[in-house]
């Protein structure tokens, strides 16, 4: 069977940079019309007009959101219903990674920003653009998770609770959506690197990591373009409910 997306409504979150970013611009490369989510629309922006640079690729929308902030999440979901009728597919990459700290030091400040970005976001935009898959008669909503949800490190627990979260969400979502022809899975990806990583891990830590990969580095986000797209393809209409680890979970 040919994976093709082509025609599809593909909505990527946390899209202005890092994995969202080049997700983004992969599936508008297979022919997904691609709705483009960040926080502030000119990043948003700065994405669709890279997307229009791409041979054949349909034109992008704009979105702009907060995805821990309900009606933000509400128009946003309203805005693609308004200019393309339905959504085949929602990728929830929005998240935040913090640095590194224990526990018994950490404000709980943090945790809760961690847990609005990582966990209430995948929620809210699920409750807000599953109902136009289900009109549509169905789609697939991919989880970008990690492996640190099985398996975390030190000072890691607001991170790694969240992605345990977001893998329970996915599992749920199935039992709840299947039924409507909404396929969902989370998509584990080992350290991949990223901007946003970069920021909160030490140069001598991705080398760590990246010698217990086999290959002797660590992801980039092109590595994810193709299974995402496998996945939000009708290829890949009987898998749902479950966790996919781009690579194992490690204790580097």
């Amino acid at each position: 069977m040919q994976i093709d997306i082509n025609g599809k409504v593909i909505v990527v979150t946390g899209a202005a940079q890092g994995i969202g970013r080049t997700l983004a611009l992969g599936l508008a490369t297979e022919g997904a019309r691609v709705g483009v989510l960040a926080r502030e629309r000119h990043r948003a922006q700065l994405v669709v007009d890279e997307i229009g640079q791409i041979p054949d690729a349909p034109p992008a929308l704009p979105l702009e959101a907060d995805v821990g902030e309900e009606t933000a999440v509400m128009e946003a979901a309203a805005e693609v219903d308004q200019t393309w009728g339905r959504v085949d597919a929602l990728i929830n990459n929005a998240a935040w990674m913090p640095p590194r700290q224990p526990i018994i030091e950490m404000e709980l400040s943090l945790l809760e920003r961690v847990w609005r970005s990582n966990v209430v976001g995948c929620f809210l935009t699920t409750k807000h653009f599953a109902p136009l898959m289900i009109r549509s008669g169905g789609g697939r909503i991919v989880y970008v998770s990690s492996a640190a949800g099985v398996q975390a490190g030190p000072g890691m627990a607001p991170y790694g609770g969240t992605k345990a979260a977001v893998n329970i969400l996915a599992n749920v979502a199935h039992q709840e959506l299947a039924n409507d022809g909404i396929r969902t899975v989370a998509l584990a990806p080992g350290l991949t690197f990223t901007p946003g990583m970069h920021d909160v891990v030490s140069d001598e830590y991705i080398d760590r990591v990246a010698a217990h990969y086999p290959g002797g580095r660590v992801g980039q986000p092109e590595d994810l373009v193709g299974l995402t797209a496998f996945l939000c393809s009708d290829a890949a209409n009987y898998l749902s409910g479950s966790v996919i680890y781009v690579r194992p979970p490690i204790n580097a």
